[in-house]
This record gives C-alpha cells, structure tokens and sequence, in this order.
C-alpha cells in the first residue's frame, strides 16, 4: 500500500472514531437528562413556624406523599418537570395538643382535610430550583412562587429545602387565638420544607 493511501485511511479512521466518539457521548448525555419518576420518601419534613403576641410556636409533619419527573446529567439537576405531594391537615403537630385542636379547627380539618401542592413551572440554575405552583389549604388554592436548593444525599437520593412565609387569610384561615383573645396568633406563618426523593 503506498503512503499516500495509508495516510488518507489512517485520517478517515481518526475521523470517524472522533464521530462515533462524539456520538456516543451525546447519547449518554441525552440518556442522562431524560426525566426519571421519583417518590417523596422518608426524611421529608413540613414544618410550620408561627409567632404570637405572647410566644412563637411550631407544628411539623414527615408524612407526607407525591411524586416528581426530575432530569439528571450525571449528578448535576438540570430540570424538573413534575412535582406534586400532599400531607393530611392532621399530620401536622406541635408540642401541645391544645395548639394542634385549634390550628386544626382553623385550617378547617374536618372539611378540607388535605394540604397539597402542584408545580406548575420551574427552572434550574446550578443547585437552585425556581418555579410557582398551586397550593391548597382549607379548601382554597392559590399560585405561589417558591424556591429550593437541590442537595444530592449519601443514598443517591435527591433533596430539595427551601422555604416560603404565606399569610393564614390569603386561605381564609382566622388565625386561632387563645385564653379568650388574651394570646392572639400573627398572621403570616414561615413553611420550611425538605423534599426527599428516591427513585
């Protein structure tokens, strides 16, 4: 075979192992961000921190349900379609049962008797997840924007926390109060949140 020849097919070989290469890498990039369902698992928490003219209180909650289509490249989140879970108003308990009757009372437990959330849009940014959704409480549902960071877990597992203040009224919720008006409970309430999923 004469150099030439050799040359020119030493060349075609380098190109088309660069071609099948490039190809390759595309495919699993592409196969890595296809959105995947994901589950609220265990270590997800709700917690809800209020304040009075008295003291500030608490209720929480890690029952809770749902489920989410994320897209992942490599470890890194690059997108969430989906994400929707929902917890009974009964779930959510503080350390006094006194607080838990009324708080319940007020969300209107026994008529409405779930909390639940639908994401209607979102974008990521490096670790930050952006978007708004619907929340119901008490029977009402109202768009809201929320935010999150994304935390990748020892498990494989993937978490998102974030947090978002929301006014009782905005869902006709009378704030409860107690010992005859004397302890009177503020409006606006801090909702902080660790989603845990898993595949």
């Amino acid at each position: 075979m004469k150099t030439a020849t050799i040359t020119h097919f030493t060349k075609n070989l380098q190109k088309t192992f660069v071609l099948l290469t490039f190809a390759f890498s595309t495919v699993a990039f592409t196969q890595s961000s296809i959105a995947q369902t994901y589950k609220i698992a265990p270590g997800s928490e709700i917690k809800v921190d209020g304040t009075s003219n008295i003291h500030d209180w608490n209720m929480k909650t890690t029952t809770m349900s749902g489920d989410a289509q994320v897209a992942l490249a490599g470890k890194n989140l690059t997108d969430v379609k989906t994400l929707n879970f929902s917890t009974a108003v009964k779930n959510l308990k503080g350390k006094e049962d006194l607080l838990n009757s009324r708080a319940h009372k007020a969300m209107k437990a026994d008529k409405f008797p779930t909390i639940a959330f639908k994401l209607n849009s979102a974008t990521v940014s490096g670790d930050i997840v952006k978007g708004s959704g619907s929340l119901t409480i008490a029977g009402v549902t109202k768009e809201i924007a929320v935010q999150g960071k994304a935390v990748e877990n020892a498990d494989g597992s993937l978490s998102i926390n974030g947090s978002r203040k929301i006014k009782m009224s905005e869902y006709g919720i009378q704030p409860p109060s107690f010992m005859l008006g004397a302890l009177k409970v503020a409006d606006e309430i801090n909702v902080t949140y660790t989603l845990k999923l898993k595949k």
